[in-house]
C-alpha cells in the first residue's frame, strides 16, 4: 500500500499528457457571496468530456487543444458559458450568478436537477440541499436535516421522538455521522425530538447507503456527509428564524473581502422561559443550544485554509415534590424532594488546509477533533423515582476522537480520477465516572479504554463511453489499548462475574487485542441511454466501536464501547443493485434498488440484560449474526407547481445469536427481526405553489409496527409478582402513519430592500394519530394487562417567522 501511494505521487508530480491535449482547472464559487459550490458540472461541448467539482469546487479537466466551449450548471444558478482557446494549461475561477427568475417566477424551469441517480456512479446515494429540507414540514417549524433523512427510502427509526435512525437494517451506530469531517456521536436534542444541526449553516448534505467510498469507514451502514457553509466574502449578510419555541441567527461576512471571511450560527430553544408560568412544573427546566462557526481564509491561488466548530448542549433538570399525607402521627410522613439533572455536549473542531500541486493534484489535510460527554445526576431528600432514601450522585461519561486525515486527488485525464489518502484516530472512551454518598457507588471509576484506528484507502475512478466504475481498497488496522484490566473467564461456562478466573492488567500504550482486515469497495454504472442507467455494486466494512444500549431508543448516556479482547469488531458485506430513469425533459426522475447484507458479531444483549455501572459489559452481552435485504423504489418530481418526492421500500431485517452455550442463545438460537426490522415504508413529500406568495408542503409515512417482547404471564416468589416474556421480538406494534402539513407566506420581494421575510404556519401529526411507541405491562385487578404508549398523540401547531438581509 505504501509503495502503491509513492507510485500515485511520483506519477502525478511527473505531469505527463498527451501532447494533443492540454488541462483547466480552477474553482466555481457564488459570485454573491464567493461561496464555493460542490457538485457544479463543468462539460465541454467539442470533447463531450465533463467532470464535477470536489468538496472545495476545485475541478481538472484533461481536454484536447484548440477551441472548446465550456459549460457549467448548477442547481438554482444561470448556466455559464464560454469559449477559450486552449494551447496550454489554464486556470479558471468561475463565478455563477444566483437565477432570479427561480424565486420571482410560479413555474420552476431549470434545466439542472440533483435528484437524478442516472449521472452518479453510486446507487444509494442522495444528495440533499438545504432548501429541500426547509420544505418538509417539520415539529414546531424547525427544519430537522435528520427528519429529512428519514423522508428518503431505506431509512427509517424505531418511533416518534428517537435519537439517530436506521439503515438498511442497521444499528443507528452505524451510522457515520459527519460535520465537516469530524464525527458526531449524538445526532439529536430533546431525547430524540430534534436535530442538533442548524439548517440556516448548512451548505451540503450527502447520503450514503450502498456503495461508500473507500474514505470513508469505520461504521457499518452508512455515511452522512455534512458540510458547513463557508461564508460569504463578498458583503455582510444574515439570515434567521423566531419560533413559538426556538430562535436562530446566522451571520456571515468579510474579514477582509474575497481573502477571509467568517459565519457565526446559533440557535436556542426557550422552553424553560415558559416553564415558571405553569405551576405544575415550575423549577424544571428543558432547552438546548447550538453554535456554528467557521473562518475561511484564501491565501492565495494554491492555498486555502478552513477553521470550523460545532459546540451544542441539552440541558434538562426535572423536579420531584410529593406532599406529606397530611397525618402529624405517622413519623415516616415527609415531603418528598428529588432533582434529576440531564445534560449531553457535543463539540467538534476541525482544521483543513487545501493545496494545488498542480492542475492535476489537489490535496486536503484535516485535523480533526470530537467530544461527546453527558452526565447524570440526582439530589434526593427521600423517595422519588431514583430511591425511598436521601442520597445523591453524580454519574458522567465521555467518549474523544483526535484524528488526522491527508487526502489526496490525482486527476489523470478527463476520464481517470485516484483518491488516496489515510485516516489515523485516536478513541478515549470514559465509560463511567460516579460519585455520590451511597455505598458502594461513591468510589466507581472505571477509568479510560482507547483505541487507535489507522486505515489508508485509495480509489480509482474511470469512465469509458458508457461504462463506469469506481472501484476503492481500504485496509483498517485496529488496537484495543492500556491502560485497562481484562477479566478472564472460564471458557467451559457462559461469562458471568462467578465464572472469573483471573485478570490481567495492561501498561499504558500497550496494545491488548488488535483487528485488522480490508475493506474492498466497487461501483459499476452502464448507461443504456444518457437516461437510463443500471447500477451494482459491492463493499465490505468494519466496524471497531459499538454502542452499548439495550433499550429500543438510544438514551443519550448510552455506552460507547470499542472492540477488544472480549468484543469482536463488526464486519458488514453489501451487495447492491439498480436501475434510474430520467423522463425525457428531466422533469420526473425515478430509480430502483434492491440490496442484501449480511452482520457478522453484532452485538446483542442477554435476557435481562444490566448494563448500568457495570464493569463486566461483557457478561450482558451475546454475540450474534444476521442479515437484510430489500428493494427500494423512488420517483421524484423536479418542476413545475406540484415538485415532491414519493418513495416505498421492503426491507427484511433478522439475526440470530451465536452463544457455544445453547442455554444462553435467544429463541432457541433461531432467527428473529431485529428491533427495527419493519417491512414496508411508505413515504410521500409533496410542495405546491400556490401563487407568488403561497406555497403549501405535506409529509407523510407509513410504517408496519417495529417488532416488540410481551409480557405473556406472571408468577409470583415469597409474595413478589414477577412477568414471564415471549420470545425476543415475538410480536409487533401497531402499524404507524402521519400527516404533516405546512403553508408558506412569502411577500414580494423589494428590490430596493435588503429585508426579506418569510411566515411557514403548519400542524405536525394533522389528524392526531397516537401511533405506538413502546408497551408495558402491569397488574389490574390481579389480572396482566399490557398498554402501548404513544409520545406525541395530539396535533401540534406551529408558526415560524424566517428572515434574510
Amino acid at each position: 500500500m505504501k509503495h502503491l501511494f509513492l507510485s500515485l505521487f511520483f506519477f502525478s508530480t511527473s505531469y505527463i499528457v498527451f501532447a494533443q491535449d492540454s488541462q483547466i482547472s480552477g474553482t466555481i464559487e457564488d459570485s454573491e457571496t464567493g461561496e464555493t459550490l460542490l457538485g457544479a458540472t463543468i462539460y465541454s461541448k467539442e470533447s463531450e468530456k465533463g467532470t464535477v467539482t470536489n468538496e472545495y469546487g476545485f475541478f481538472s479537466l484533461t481536454i484536447p487543444k484548440g477551441k472548446q466551449t465550456l459549460v457549467v450548471s448548477y442547481l438554482g444558478y444561470q448556466d455559464f458559458i464560454q469559449e477559450i482557446n486552449l494551447s496550454s494549461p489554464q486556470k479558471l475561477k468561475i463565478q455563477l450568478k444566483v437565477d432570479n427568475s427561480l424565486l420571482e417566477e410560479v413555474v420552476i424551469t431549470t434545466t439542472t436537477n440533483t435528484k437524478s441517480q442516472t449521472r452518479s456512479v453510486i446507487a444509494g446515494s442522495v444528495n440533499l440541499k438545504p432548501k429541500d429540507i426547509k420544505q418538509i414540514p417539520a415539529l414546531l417549524g424547525e427544519p430537522d436535516i435528520t427528519r429529512s433523512v428519514l423522508t428518503q427510502p431505506g431509512v427509517s427509526s424505531v418511533g416518534e421522538g428517537t435519537s439517530g435512525f436506521n439503515v438498511r437494517g442497521g444499528n443507528i451506530d452505524q451510522n457515520l455521522i459527519l460535520l465537516d469531517e469530524a464525527p458526531i456521536y449524538n445526532s439529536s436534542h430533546v431525547w430524540g425530538f430534534f436535530s442538533i444541526f442548524n439548517a440556516d449553516a448548512v451548505k451540503d448534505m450527502q447520503l450514503y447507503k450502498g456503495g461508500i467510498p473507500a474514505r470513508y469507514g469505520g461504521r457499518a451502514s452508512s455515511v452522512l456527509d455534512i458540510r458547513q457553509r463557508e461564508g460569504s466574502n463578498k458583503q455582510f449578510k444574515g439570515e434567521g428564524g423566531l419560533g413559538l419555541l426556538f430562535s436562530r441567527l446566522t451571520l456571515e461576512g468579510p474579514i477582509k473581502k474575497d481573502k477571509l471571511s467568517f459565519l457565526a450560527s446559533g440557535r436556542r430553544s426557550y422552553f424553560d422561559l415558559f416553564f415558571p408560568l405553569i405551576k405544575s412544573i415550575k423549577g424544571n427546566k428543558v432547552y438546548f443550544y447550538d453554535l456554528n462557526a467557521k473562518l475561511s481564509w484564501n491565501i492565495n491561488e494554491n492555498n486555502k485554509l478552513f477553521a470550523s466548530g460545532y459546540f451544542g448542549a441539552d440541558v434538562m433538570k426535572l423536579k420531584f415534590t410529593e406532599e406529606n399525607d397530611g397525618d402529624t402521627q405517622n413519623t415516616n410522613s415527609s415531603n418528598t424532594n428529588e432533582t434529576i439533572d440531564f445534560q449531553w455536549k457535543n463539540a467538534t473542531a476541525t482544521l483543513r488546509w487545501n493545496h494545488i500541486f498542480s492542475s492535476k493534484l489537489f490535496m486536503n489535510i484535516s485535523g480533526i477533533y470530537s467530544r461527546y460527554n453527558y452526565a447524570l445526576s440526582s439530589e434526593n431528600s427521600g423517595g422519588g423515582p431514583t430511591g425511598t432514601t436521601a442520597s445523591n450522585f453524580t454519574w458522567k461519561s465521555a467518549v474523544e476522537n483526535w484524528i488526522i486525515k491527508p487526502d489526496f486527488t490525482l486527476y489523470q485525464n478527463a476520464d481517470t480520477k485516484i483518491r488516496f489518502g489515510v485516516n489515523s484516530t485516536l478513541y478515549r472512551f470514559t465509560p463511567a465516572k460516579v460519585t455520590g454518598n451511597e455505598a458502594g457507588i461513591n468510589t466507581i471509576n472505571f477509568g479510560t479504554e482507547k483505541g487507535l484506528e489507522i486505515a489508508p484507502y485509495v480509489s480509482y475512478d474511470r469512465k469509458w463511453k458508457a461504462f463506469s466504475m469506481n472501484a476503492g481498497l481500504r485496509y483498517s488496522w485496529f488496537g484495543n489499548i492500556g491502560p485497562y484490566k481484562v477479566s478472564f473467564y472460564d471458557p467451559s461456562l457462559p461469562q458471568t462475574v462467578s465464572t472469573i478466573t483471573g485478570s490481567k492488567t495492561y501498561k499504558s500504550n500497550k496494545v491488548i487485542k488488535s483487528y485488522k482486515g480490508f475493506e474492498p469497495r466497487l461501483a459499476l454504472k452502464y448507461d443504456l441511454s444518457d437516461r437510463k442507467a443500471i447500477k451494482l455494486g459491492y463493499n465490505r466494512m468494519f466496524q471497531y466501536i459499538h454502542l452499548i444500549s439495550n433499550t429500543n431508543a438510544a438514551l443519550p448516556f448510552d455506552i460507547w464501547k470499542p472492540a477488544g479482547f472480549h468484543i469482536k469488531p463488526l464486519e458488514v458485506n453489501q451487495i447492491s443493485a439498480g436501475y434510474a430513469y430520467d423522463t425525457e425533459d428531466s422533469q420526473y426522475n425515478f430509480s430502483i434498488d434492491g440490496y442484501y447484507k449480511n452482520f457478522k458479531n453484532q452485538v446483542e444483549y442477554k435476557n435481562g440484560a444490566d448494563l448500568f455501572l457495570n464493569e463486566n459489559l461483557e457478561t450482558q452481552l451475546l454475540t450474534s449474526n444476521g442479515y437484510s435485504y430489500g428493494v427500494e423504489l423512488g420517483a421524484y418530481k423536479t418542476k413545475g407547481k406540484l415538485t415532491g418526492n414519493a418513495n416505498y421500500t421492503y426491507s427484511v431485517t433478522k439475526r440470530k445469536t451465536t452463544s457455544s452455550f445453547a442455554s444462553e442463545n435467544l429463541n432457541n438460537g433461531n432467527y428473529y427481526p431485529s428491533n427495527y426490522d419493519r417491512p414496508h415504508i411508505f413515504n410521500l413529500t409533496t410542495n405546491y405553489k400556490l401563487n407568488k406568495k403561497w406555497s403549501a408542503g405535506a409529509f407523510f409515512t407509513y410504517q408496519t409496527g417495529r417488532p416488540t417482547t410481551y409480557a405473556t404471564g406472571k408468577f409470583e416468589i415469597d409474595g413478589n409478582q414477577y412477568f414471564t416474556y415471549s420470545d425476543r421480538n415475538a410480536y409487533r406494534l401497531k402499524d404507524t402513519h402521519r400527516l404533516d402539513l405546512s403553508f408558506t407566506y412569502t411577500p414580494e420581494r423589494n428590490k430596493g430592500r435588503k429585508w426579506q421575510g418569510s411566515w411557514v404556519f403548519g400542524v405536525y401529526n394533522a389528524y392526531a394519530r397516537k401511533n405506538a411507541f413502546s408497551v408495558y405491562s402491569s397488574l389490574r385487578n390481579n389480572q396482566l394487562k399490557t398498554f402501548q404508549y404513544s409520545v406525541i398523540g395530539a396535533p401540534i401547531p406551529f408558526i415560524t417567522y424566517n428572515f434574510k438581509f
